[in-house]
């Protein structure tokens, strides 16, 4: 799907959205910063589960307690909605490694009656649903992106002993919420839809048993792309909890959260109410409420021994839709935000809350409109020294390791 595309189905509707009502609501904080030891499930063997076929050296474990909102497209064009449960793709690294990565899968967002596919004739649906199993994993993902991190010959070489967690992503809710939303439609004769906003929920099941498998990982890697992007920041802390001795390094790849009302304001009281994102953010980060990027300087105090990154196009076309702006007449129509402005906002992040702001957190924005960039690091060749080497300067601990921007 090219990007026109993306942004238009992101966004294309928020004015008429506004007027679709909705229920479902936050629950509970995000673990961590109390001292309790977190909750642990049953370990992972490395006998569990079964083999992903068209996908090696994965293996999908199930969990009963971790949901997708399922989307069937019907003869007619419409959704059939329900919800089934989901899992953990693992890819088992070396026995005698103590090094763990949790990636967190994009794939869009939605917060209303339209962008949750109510009216696809209307309007796409904008956000990643289920089902999602195995099947779903080899085809979309490892058959979809052969130069990313989920073919083991891609992983920088510090990773190449790592175990790889993969998270799938078909709530809709960024891997940030714990709310079960319904949208009522403002259209006569459609039916209202219900979506699981329980991404966060979901991460904090996989946990429990990853905390449980890796009781002594000394290495953490937590990333994630666009939607995954956010979700990495959100549920860092989470999982960090899990692994407070190990050393961490946190990737966000395309999901910036930019400074106050550069997201607007009015997207953002969405994102808390439809998906009760203050699940994730709210117990450290009270202040997100009013500006996402405080989650990003939070998470450099709080673990200033860590390594921080934030990836970005300059111009990322897609998040600038996601942070546009828009009109009813003469038809609905999205005005993404403009490029100059989406590239200061992106800039004033790096310079004020990462870098020189903070001596653990560095940047990459690299020129142009793509989105994302872990999808084939190779290609992303500008600043130098290029992306795939500074990933291995940032993972290796070398001093060299600093940010980068066209």
């Amino acid at each position: 799907m090219s990007i026109p595309d993306v942004v238009r189905r992101v966004l294309v509707v928020a004015l008429l959205a506004a007027a679709a009502a909705c229920g479902g609501g936050e629950s509970g904080s995000a673990p961590g910063g109390d001292g309790t030891p977190p909750p642990l499930g049953a370990p992972i063997s490395r006998t569990e589960g079964t083999a992903i076929a068209g996908a090696t050296g994965w293996t999908w474990i199930p969990f009963d307690d971790a949901f997708c909102t399922d989307a069937v497209r019907q003869p007619s064009g419409a959704y059939q909605f329900g919800t089934s449960t989901t899992g953990l793709a693992l890819s088992w690294g070396s026995p005698a490694s103590t090094e763990l990565v949790v990636f967190l899968q994009g794939g869009g967002a939605c917060w209303d009656f339209f962008t949750c596919g109510g009216a696809p004739d209307l309007v796409p649906k904008t956000a990643s649903s289920g089902p999602f199993g195995p099947e779903e994993f080899a085809r979309d993902i490892y058959e979809k992106y052969p130069r990313s991190w989920v073919r083991r010959e891609n992983l920088p070489d510090a990773l190449r002993d790592a175990t790889i967690a993969f998270v799938p992503y078909c709530t809709g809710d960024v891997h940030s919420g714990d709310a079960v939303a319904t949208y009522a439609s403002p259209l006569a004769g459609r039916p209202s839809i219900t979506w699981q906003h329980v991404g966060h929920a979901n991460v904090l099941a996989f946990l429990k048993r990853l905390g449980a498998t890796f009781p002594a990982a000394t290495r953490l890697v937590v990333s994630g792309s666009s939607a995954g992007g956010f979700g990495s920041l959100s549920n860092y802390p989470a999982v960090r909890r899990y692994w407070p001795d190990a050393k961490g390094y946190l990737i966000d790849d395309s999901g910036p959260p930019l400074a106050g009302d550069a997201i607007p304001a009015s997207s953002r009281e969405a994102w808390y109410a439809r998906w009760g994102m203050g699940a994730s953010l709210d117990g450290f980060c009270p202040e997100c409420r009013a500006d996402l990027s405080q989650g990003l300087r939070e998470i450099a105090e709080r673990y200033p021994d860590d390594r921080l990154a934030l990836l970005s196009h300059l111009q990322d076309l897609t998040i600038r839709g996601f942070f546009g702006t828009f009109t009813l007449v003469p038809t609905p129509a999205l005005t993404p935000m403009p490029a100059d402005r989406f590239e200061a906002g992106l800039r004033s992040l790096g310079a004020t809350v990462m870098d020189p702001a903070t001596a653990n957190a560095r940047y990459f924005f690299t020129a142009g409109e793509q989105h994302p960039t872990l999808e084939d690091p190779t290609v992303v060749t500008t600043p130098p020294p290029g992306l795939e080497p500074w990933l291995e300067l940032m993972l290796s601990d070398s001093a060299s390791w600093e940010s980068e921007t066209d």
